[in-house]
């Protein structure tokens, strides 16, 4: 067994869609190049001294709730578990929207895994993080539509080729992104912006996710209210990006683009008006990644993806 495991996970920057579809609520989140981090080195001497929480002090309440759970499922032993030292490290930022949770939860789960030597599904992994909290499909390797609530269903979704990037905006402060759950009020249908993701794959053209996306955004703007969403909108349409993107529970949008498409200096600078500025102080520029848990390899230099070993479509539809 390793003395050394190096976990990362990545942030979501929102939902390309989220709302009713098929009579449940679903979401299709996507990740990005922004990562938290779980550290596990073996500790010399006797660990058996180490006894309860001592064993991760510094670890977020709620990966240190589901390690517990999960741990007492997997047959893991408290001996095991306190033999390494378990460090955390935040980059995403938490109250945003970012899927910061999503990442600690499955970072947690993916080290019992590898500690455990035990080979986890995705259907017990989404019943380890819902019982948490509803959770985000970057979970998946490949873009994912996600009932969030259960992890009852979830569907491949396919991509485009070609890269795209994300320049990302964020409000001021931080959310409570369960809270803001509770009361966003009555869900829109978006099965039009599934309609027009789906014809994006077929079609292998991100404009017509990026559609998707703004569709999405629009559906919600009554309940979430986004400051200067169509103004935002409009700017990055004139520029020649795919499409804006928000975080249906969080306070950033993403504004979606291909920069062999798309003039980013000129978005840059309409993006520097007093107004704007003044909703969206934060900003972020990323890209779409690969999604779900990476390990570090033993060379100390390249990051290898943890996969869990079903990863098929639960489609009931």
């Amino acid at each position: 067994m390793s003395r050394l495991y190096t976990l990362r996970m990545p942030a979501s920057c929102g939902e390309l869609l989220q709302g009713m579809i098929s009579g449940e609520e679903k979401l299709l989140s996507y990740p990005v190049n922004l990562y938290n981090y779980l550290i596990l080195e073996r500790r010399k001497g006797n660990p058996g001294k180490i006894k309860g929480e001592d064993a991760f002090p510094d670890l977020p309440e709620k990966m240190l709730t589901l390690i517990k759970l999960a741990a007492r499922d997997l047959g893991i032993s408290p001996s095991l578990l306190a033999g390494y030292r378990w460090q955390h490290r935040q980059l995403i930022p938490s109250g945003k929207g970012l899927a910061s949770s999503t990442a600690d939860l499955m970072l947690g789960l993916a080290a019992l895994s590898l500690l455990g030597s035990k080979k986890l599904s995705y259907q017990e992994i989404l019943g380890y993080l819902t019982a948490i909290e509803p959770t985000d499909s970057i979970i998946f390797p490949e873009l994912t539509l996600l009932e969030q609530n259960r992890g009852s269903f979830w569907q491949r979704a396919g991509q485009p080729e070609g890269e795209v990037r994300v320049l990302a905006l964020g409000q001021p402060g931080s959310c409570d992104t369960l809270d803001q759950r509770k009361f966003r009020g009555s869900i829109p249908d978006v099965t039009e912006a599934w309609r027009l993701f789906q014809q994006g794959v077929r079609r292998q053209d991100w404009r017509f996710i990026g559609k998707a996306a703004t569709f999405s955004a629009r559906a919600w703007q009554q309940q979430l209210n986004y400051p200067l969403l169509e103004e935002i909108i409009s700017e990055a349409e004139s520029q020649g990006c795919l499409g804006v993107n928000i975080a249906h529970s969080g306070n950033v949008l993403g504004i979606l683009y291909q920069t062999e498409r798309a003039d980013i200096q000129g978005l840059k600078s309409a993006l520097l008006s007093p107004e704007i500025k003044a909703h969206y102080p934060a900003k972020w520029e990323l890209e779409l990644i690969r999604g779900g848990v990476e390990v570090l390899q033993g060379d100390g230099r390249q990051f290898k993806k943890f996969l869990a070993y079903d990863f098929q479509s639960n489609n009931r539809d």
